[in-house]
């Protein structure tokens, strides 16, 4: 990502310079601090060292006592001496990795999933490998499990959106075949071929090996009344000014459950039943206004007690894979906060 222009008045009550605002970011003042105005030493540095004072700079290793410790190390230690003093065991390569890093700096954020993914063998691997070891380049490796981290998948996942929906993907194979499988999963989703096989063994294996009925309705808290009869559901619905009665049909046939929470304020919640068991679908206040977050966590941790996942359906969550693999253009793309990984209001999967 590229760093935002610090506004000229900012940057010279920083010390900075318009030209190390845009260069150098968040890092821009801190910078300054060490390297002064026109910072002329600190743009003569190698690309790969600019990084290293950011990665510094950040708080990102703990090995650096003061700022002179910093701009000595920076600017004149050999590259294995700065490597150690940045990531410690892992210094092998590291600077050689930095000096692909481009030379706008990042962000603190970036670094640190930089430095965890050069930690890890299995992305570190993949770092080695890349042309250009960039935010956007490592941002789908950052989403994807370890197991997953594979050149094989990442043909497959190699946007942010498809490699979060094939991490969902295997978190939710594992749920429905426990944690024993995990390994054979992994195995078969790696184990190369064209983006359709990987599919194919995605799909199958976010398919029960055998059929049954939903199973039952979770019990709830005390707090928490069920919703068992169709005349209760009208009431609700006019309780809350909603759309509930309208899924009368799910609720009988038992894919989907409806409580209310009386709490302060009062919640509608729907739950769902997939393959993968049940889901927090919806959770809203009277007229259909939203639930705070602070409610939202202290709900989700209640319904984590009885096995109630969040998140994508299984069918929703199979169509947004195969949508990745076939290069499909109307993707849902759910963002990474809170509330959108929630993904409530999918009633109808």
């Amino acid at each position: 990502m590229v760093a935002t222009l610090m506004p000229r008045a900012q940057a010279r009550a920083s010390g900075a310079t318009p030209l190390l605002a845009f260069v150098a970011g968040e890092f821009a003042t801190a910078i300054a601090a060490i390297w002064r105005a026109p910072h002329a030493d600190f743009f003569a540095l190698p690309a790969a060292r600019r990084h290293a004072a950011a990665i510094a700079l950040g708080g990102l290793s703990h090995r650096f006592r003061t700022d002179t410790e910093i701009r000595r190390f920076v600017a004149f230690a050999r590259d294995a001496e700065l490597a150690r003093m940045l990531v410690g065991d892992q210094a092998p390569g590291f600077m050689r990795m930095l000096a692909r890093a481009g030379e706008v700096l990042w962000t603190r954020r970036q670094y640190r999933d930089l430095l965890e993914l050069h930690a890890e063998r299995a992305a570190n691997a993949l770092l080695r490998h890349m042309d250009e070891v960039r935010p956007d380049a490592f941002a789908p490796i950052v989403e994807l499990p370890a197991a997953l981290r594979t050149v094989s998948i990442l043909r497959v996942a190699n946007t942010v959106h498809a490699a979060r929906a094939l991490a969902q993907a295997l978190d939710l194979a594992v749920r429905m075949r426990g944690p024993q499988a995990a390994p054979r999963l992994a195995a078969r989703w790696t184990a190369g071929g064209e983006a359709h096989a990987v599919f194919e063994r995605v799909r199958e294996d976010l398919t029960p090996d055998e059929f049954g009925a939903p199973t039952a309705p979770p019990r709830l808290p005390g707090q928490f009344v069920r919703i068992t009869r169709r005349a209760e559901l009208e009431r609700v619905a006019r309780e809350f000014r909603n759309c509930l009665a309208d899924h009368a049909g799910r609720v009988a046939e038992g894919r989907m459950a409806v409580y209310v929470w009386r709490a302060q304020p009062k919640v509608a919640i729907a739950l769902n039943w997939d393959v993968a068991g049940w889901r927090l679908a919806e959770a809203k206040l009277v007229d259909n206004n939203d639930v705070d977050e602070a409610q939202l966590h202290e709900l989700i941790a209640m319904l984590a007690r009885r096995d109630v996942r969040t998140g994508p359906s299984v069918d929703t969550l199979i169509r947004r894979v195969s949508d990745h693999v076939y290069g499909e253009t109307h993707l849902q793309r759910p963002g990474a906060d809170f509330m959108s990984a929630l993904e409530l209001g999918d009633l109808w999967s």
